[in-house]
């Protein structure tokens, strides 16, 4: 036998019906289009990204360090990829870390503290002069070169790393 239902019982079964019939008209959030086509036709190409090389160090490298290690300079000769066109000043970018460490790089520009000529043959020689290494105390630097297009696109670093003992004593510098 069925009973009535209570008025409590209608108002529950009620809500029920109102939330089923909301979710049934609420979007399902991928929207409609107007447009839409079939096609059977497909494509294929070819992208090639552009790298902008690297410029090339030249092995040895060389580190003078002047009186008891007080005057230290780092010699480095490099050279831009051949067929590339680009030239330094403009193109490239000059660094110093001391200990060789990338977290220390710090951005170098042409004046009291580097000198870069030529090219002659292609070669470059760049010195990193004094105040580089910790002179007397000895220490090491990484020097590194980058070249830059004038895109604003950069290559990876080349890199040169020179140390000395106490009193500038037994210099080395190795091209990474």
């Amino acid at each position: 036998m069925l009973r009535p239902p209570t008025p409590r019982r209608l108002r529950s079964l009620l809500a029920v019906a109102v939330v089923a019939s909301a979710l049934l008209v609420v979007p399902d959030g991928t929207g409609t289009t107007d447009a839409s086509w079939t096609a059977s036709e497909f494509g294929s190409g070819t992208l090639k990204a552009f790298k902008v090389p690297a410029p090339v160090m030249i092995s040895p490298c060389t580190l003078s360090t002047g009186f008891a290690g007080a005057d230290p300079v780092i010699t480095v000769n490099w050279q831009f990829p051949a067929g590339t066109g680009y030239v330094a000043p403009a193109n490239v970018n000059y660094y110093v870390a001391s200990g060789g460490l990338l977290s220390n790089l710090t951005p170098v520009t042409v004046g009291s503290s580097l000198a870069t000529t030529g090219p002659v043959n292609g070669i470059y020689t760049t010195q990193f002069k004094s105040g580089i290494l910790s002179g007397l105390l000895g220490g090491s630097y990484g020097v590194y070169l980058q070249t830059k297009d004038g895109s604003g696109w950069v290559s990876t670093l080349a890199t040169a790393n020179a140390s000395m003992g106490l009193a500038g004593i037994n210099p080395v510098c190795t091209v990474q």
